[in-house]
């Protein structure tokens, strides 16, 4: 019997815990969630974020056309999608320290159909001039230096998108009830109702990239402590500079620089060429013009390395 109220009594104390709980430790918010309702991430969008790490969609405003867009595929989860009446779609404006949710555009239910998923799903589509708009700035191309500086400044880690579900029963499931979202983030229930479409900086290329840099080797098994070299420019050779310190054994070698058009193909490399002490096998790598710095991959001497270079100041 004192087995048994001593039960009785655990299982009254565990139930005033629970009913007292603080609903801050309740990330999920499942009191506000209706039965699970949400629109979840599919497709490509799902793929960038959820397989690559990549962003969906990015903007760069250096070179920004007004072609751009942010697409990605949304299905229902919910016990009856028939619930969903629509979806509200916001562009997080920021003034300062403050942000507000401005209206960007509604998604009828009727959007949302049967097709790929189990559930009805839609392929959602933002504009990048009705995205600037909604945001204050001007949706002329070429961007205004004003503009630029503004989407790279204010905005450097991406705009927010975020999405409101209206129910039939005329209540709603808030982005803001997702306050953990990254609870909700496996391949299935992934949310799509806080987005980021990200800001990329970019600069036009120059050849200015002589001078001295602080160098990291890493190897298969660990990597070498930083050394500087100097890049100095090679006459004849349009992007090409030698350096005086190859492998941090002062030994001569050579790399090229491919002028760029946008972020994606900035690119550096080594050239095949054996400097009389081995023969480096030609790879390419990755240059960023803003920052004075790149990455290249590289075989010399039997091994794989990779070599990070940062300009000092």
């Amino acid at each position: 019997m004192k087995k048994i109220s001593n039960s009785f009594l655990l299982m009254s104390l565990l139930a005033i815990v629970f009913s007292c709980v603080d609903e801050s430790l309740d990330p999920l918010q499942f009191a506000n969630m209706q039965k699970g309702t949400l629109i979840a991430l599919r497709g490509q969008a799902l793929k960038s974020l959820y397989v690559n790490g990549e962003p969906i969609a990015d903007i760069v405003p250096l070179i920004a056309d007004g072609t751009e867009k942010f697409v990605y595929e949304t299905e229902i989860l919910a016990t009856d999608p028939s619930t969903v009446a629509s979806v509200d779609i916001f562009v997080i404006k920021k003034t300062g320290t403050t942000t507000t949710r401005v209206p960007l555009k509604n998604i009828p239910a009727s959007a949302f159909v049967k097709g790929a998923y189990p559930n009805p799903s839609a392929t959602i589509e933002l504009g990048i001039s009705e995205v600037l708009t909604a945001l204050g700035l001007t949706p002329t191309y070429p961007l205004s230096v004003a503009d630029r500086n503004t989407l790279l400044n204010t905005y450097k880690f991406g705009i927010g998108i975020e999405s409101d579900l209206n129910l039939t029963d005329g209540t709603k499931v808030l982005a803001a009830d997702i306050v953990a979202s990254g609870l909700f983030q496996s391949n299935q229930f992934y949310p799509a109702m806080i987005l980021n479409w990200a800001i990329t900086n970019y600069c036009e290329y120059t050849d200015d990239w002589a001078g001295t840099y602080t160098v990291i080797e890493i190897y298969s098994n660990g990597s070498s402590d930083p050394y500087e070299l100097t890049l100095t420019p090679v006459g004849g050779f349009p992007h090409r500079f030698s350096t005086d310190n190859f492998w941090g054994s002062n030994m001569d070698a050579y790399l090229e620089f491919t002028p760029s058009t946008n972020p994606k193909n900035q690119i550096v490399l080594f050239p095949t060429q054996d400097n009389g002490d081995g023969e480096i096998k030609s790879t390419k790598g990755s240059y960023d013009e803003c920052l004075k710095t790149f990455k290249i991959q590289t075989q010399y001497d039997g091994e794989d390395w990779r070599y990070e270079f940062k300009r000092n100041n």
